[in-house]
């Protein structure tokens, strides 16, 4: 008892002063959660909201109740190492649903919103459990095991009124309307200047709040949803990716490479007891669970199902903390690892041959231009408009401004060698259609088609961390 607690008390100090990787980690985890709450569609929900509701609550439960047991058999205590696996093994992936959803030009069928609301409703009720997980730290305490989940929840309906009624009307119609505007040559309007420092702001402020009611995370996602009305739609996510994007990126591809690989014990991971029992986990309660947790919904149920067994980051997240909190060992970590790798590694394909064989067996007509626009990231859709408006200006500057300086030509930002004419024959339609033209470099479609397979060959690229880690640091 006394080693425990020198080690529960060492590793709360480690979480008060993080090493810089994981702080980096945590801060780009955040950063997408909060992300993921701006694409929160209420009035979505609204349309199929019960049986997606049931859908998320069974998904979050029987993950949760049955990794519970099945840790326990393995010979651990039910507090906190059952109840800390269950919690790491409940969160659903909706990035990955989202976009095979777009692929397919599905994602407004009645069965692809209810995958996404599932899928949103399942992240806010992982995020409660994840709240009152780190709640039973130490001795049970009433406070912070019932009383701060119960103020959290109520924050949070509180915090879901005012992203409907309150948030839009202030911003739209109060706050940006008051900003002064720059010049129509700037890149970055006034307006999404100011946007984009109220996100960050109320990112801060809720996230506080939540701190001190357990994790910082559920605020993370509540300050995100706070943005899904205000209109016009979708643009306050598409200021914040155009800003956050890129950094983002490397903040999580940090977590997983220094903040989850470099915590897992390697020569446990790869022991044959650690891989079979990881393997039992990871089809039964990681896997199968999820995908019966949609047995009500008609034909389409195995669809939703494994559109809900995918994993990203905010399981790992849990798996890794409960690992540093010393409430699971470095076995029970490993186990974890190894079930949620199952379901990183198999639910995209599955998924995908499940998805396109029930679209063409109920005939569904394909909506192609929304399958393009959600494949189209939301950075390319940044360049585009950037590069638009830039063309206009040019356009503009050199029909009206004979007398203003010579600047250096430049296409999408690169310079150029051929001067102003070459400038001039940039447009966006040939950049688009035509992109192997003489002397430019690929369009923005083939980049992209480059950028997805190179995605395919790179894999997740945890496995290549922890091989390094072994080879390298032990």
């Amino acid at each position: 008892c006394l080693e425990k607690s020198c080690e529960a008390d060492v590793s709360h100090h480690c979480g008060l002063t993080p090493d810089v990787f994981t702080l980096i980690g945590h801060a780009g985890v955040a950063l997408m959660i909060f992300e993921s709450g701006m694409h929160f569609d209420f009035e979505r929900a609204m349309v199929v909201g019960p049986k997606a509701c049931c859908v998320a609550v069974l998904g979050t439960i029987l993950p949760l109740i049955t990794g519970t047991i099945l840790t326990v058999i393995y010979g651990k205590p039910l507090l906190p190492d059952g109840i800390s696996v269950g919690t790491a093994l409940a969160p659903t992936s909706v990035g990955i649903a989202l976009r095979l959803l777009g692929e397919a030009g599905v994602l407004q069928q009645d069965f692809g919103q209810a995958i996404i609301t599932a899928a949103f409703v399942d992240d806010i009720l992982s995020l409660i459990l994840f709240n009152v997980l780190f709640s039973l730290r130490g001795d049970f305490d009433v406070i912070k095991v019932v009383v701060f989940p119960v103020v959290g929840v109520i924050f949070m309906g509180i915090a879901m009124v005012g992203a409907v009624k309150f948030w839009p009307y202030v911003i739209s119609d109060i706050i940006l309307p008051r900003i002064p505007q720059k010049n129509a040559s700037a890149k970055v309007s006034s307006s999404d200047e100011a946007l984009f420092v109220i996100m960050f702001a109320l990112l801060i402020v809720y996230g506080t709040i939540t701190h001190f009611l357990g994790t910082h995370l559920w605020g993370c996602f509540i300050a995100g949803m706070s943005f899904a009305c205000v209109k016009p739609l979708h643009h306050p996510h598409h200021v914040w990716v155009k800003q956050t994007k890129r950094m983002t990126s490397w903040m999580i591809r940090i977590f997983f490479a220094c903040t989850v690989a470099f915590s897992i014990p390697v020569s446990k991971l790869l022991s044959i007891e650690a891989f079979l029992k990881g393997s039992l986990m990871g089809i039964g309660p990681c896997i199968l669970t999820k995908v019966l947790c949609a047995p009500f919904m008609g034909d389409a149920k195995f669809v939703i199902g494994w559109a809900m067994v995918g994993r990203a980051e905010f399981a790992y997240l849990i798996a890794q903390m409960a690992a540093a909190a010393n409430m699971i060992d470095e076995d029970t970590f490993s186990i974890c690892i190894w079930a949620l790798l199952y379901a990183t590694i198999f639910a995209p394909f599955i998924f995908r041959t499940v998805l396109n064989r029930y679209v063409a067996r109920q005939g569904f007509a394909i909506d192609n231009e929304a399958a393009s626009k959600q494949q189209g990231d939301e950075d390319d859709l940044a360049f585009v408009e950037d590069h638009a408006m830039h063309s206009t200006q040019q356009q503009a500057k050199n029909k009206l401004d004979f007398g203003a300086p010579e600047v250096e030509p430049s296409a999408y930002g690169r310079a150029t060698a051929a001067g102003p004419a070459d400038l001039a024959d940039v447009s966006l339609e040939d950049d688009l259609e035509s992109p192997t033209r003489a002397g430019k470099k690929p369009g923005l479609h083939s980049r992209k088609a480059k950028d997805q397979e190179q995605l395919v060959r790179k894999g997740n690229g945890l496995l290549c961390c922890l091989f390094y880690k072994k080879a390298f640091l032990s």
